[in-house]
């Protein structure tokens, strides 16, 4: 290695170093867990952040997870995972929830100090679900949907990330049960978002949200947005007109379920890609919904399908977030809350790390990560076992 290659790495050491201290301070500050301050207790709220953090770095067990870190930490005072757990559990899940939000909101303001969230970001709003084997809803806690992995029960997040190039933060969350509503979520994690200060210029979302109600919610908050359509009867119908000849490329379409009229929106019919050998009008073109206006989307309708291909970044931001999540078999909701918003927002001080490296080396915007997960990690876990053996 080289003198410049060694300048580097410990530079990108330093900035994992600031890194850690930045995520224990916003998780010690913003997410106040109650622990015993009786002079003789064993343990504070530092020790119990840097123990949720050693999980999610290892994807650990709270039980296997802190064994593994007392042996690592050569003897040191560490807790035990079930005073971890049992430390967690006593918060009430609203309380958990307003915490944890506050903690990832507290973010994006961050990322702002690089001149990024300055202007209006392109961001995709998704449903993440962790598969689980439940024999019921668990109180409405989880949410059904179609069958994976064995299960059709799951843990449901709606998140809300940026998909520009260098930026992908995530920027909200909201826990989706079984009695919340899909635009209900959409509008809450854009609300946080304008509350954070971060102006979203087109919401991307999958099929998923497909339907009236999400529609009329981003018509109603001005929010414009780009999906693809459901190939429902009517939907089916305007293919086969476009085939024709009888319907523009891009048209006016009104939803309508049993006669009745819903949501209306701007048609947009693009030519599917390897379908120009396909005589199926649903096989040889892609239905988007939108409600850019028609003006807008005239002047470079070439645009919007290169615009929904940035979507896909939200998928490789799920990747990272998995890198972050730590593992557990209980059915607490504070916990599991915990676990999750933790893997976010770890996932984010990973970002705030490559944009800080990458200011200094005059390479902003950001292409491609300087510092790499496992380098964080690493140095988080040393970090971690450092501070435990005192």
């Amino acid at each position: 290695m080289n003198s410049l290659e060694s300048a580097r790495m410990a530079q990108r050491l330093v900035a994992a170093e600031e890194a850690f201290q930045k995520a224990t301070q916003i998780m010690s500050t913003r997410v106040s867990i109650p622990v015993s301050d009786r002079y003789n207790a064993l343990y504070g709220r530092e020790d119990l952040h840097r123990s949720l953090m050693a999980l999610s770095i290892d994807n650990s067990f709270a039980e296997s997870g802190m064994k593994r870190l007392a042996v690592e930490s050569a003897g040191g005072r560490v807790p035990s995972g079930s005073w971890v757990r049992d430390t967690v559990e006593k918060v009430p899940a609203k309380e958990m929830q307003e915490m944890l939000a506050g903690a990832l909101g507290s973010t994006p303001e961050q990322v702002r100090s690089f001149r990024l969230f300055n202007t209006p970001v392109m961001c995709a709003a998704d449903l993440h679900d962790i598969p689980r084997y439940d024999r019921d809803s668990d109180r409405g806690y989880l949410r059904r949907s179609r069958r994976e992995r064995g299960t059709n029960t799951f843990e449901g997040y709606a998140t809300l990330q940026c998909v520009e190039e260098g930026t992908r933060a995530q920027v909200a969350c909201e826990h989706v049960g079984l009695f919340d509503d899909k635009e209900d979520a959409v509008e809450r994690l854009l609300v946080s978002a304008r509350m954070e200060g971060v102006d979203v210029s087109l919401l991307l979302l999958d099929r998923g949200f497909f339907g009236s109600p999400t529609m009329e919610m981003l018509r109603r908050d001005r929010q414009r947005s780009l999906m693809p359509c459901v190939l429902t009867p009517g939907i089916k119908k305007a293919l086969e007109e476009y085939a024709r000849g009888e319907r523009e490329m891009v048209s006016d379409y009104t939803l309508t379920h049993q006669d009745v009229e819903g949501a209306s929106f701007t048609l947009v019919i693009f030519p599917k890609a390897g379908g120009e050998g396909e005589t199926d009008p649903c096989k040889k073109y892609v239905p988007f919904a939108t409600n850019i206006p028609i003006g807008d989307i005239l002047w470079n309708v070439s645009r919007l399908p290169k615009d929904y291909r940035r979507r896909w970044g939200i998928e490789s931001g799920y990747v990272g977030v998995e890198e972050f999540r730590a593992r557990t078999t209980s059915r607490d909701h504070p916990l599991r809350l915990l676990y999750f918003y933790y893997a976010l927002l770890l996932y984010n001080v990973w970002l705030i790390a490559n944009l800080s490296l990458a200011r200094r080396y005059c390479t902003l915007p950001l292409d491609e990560p300087v510092i790499t997960v496992e380098l964080v990690k690493g140095d988080f876990h040393r970090a971690i076992a450092d501070s435990f053996r005192g």
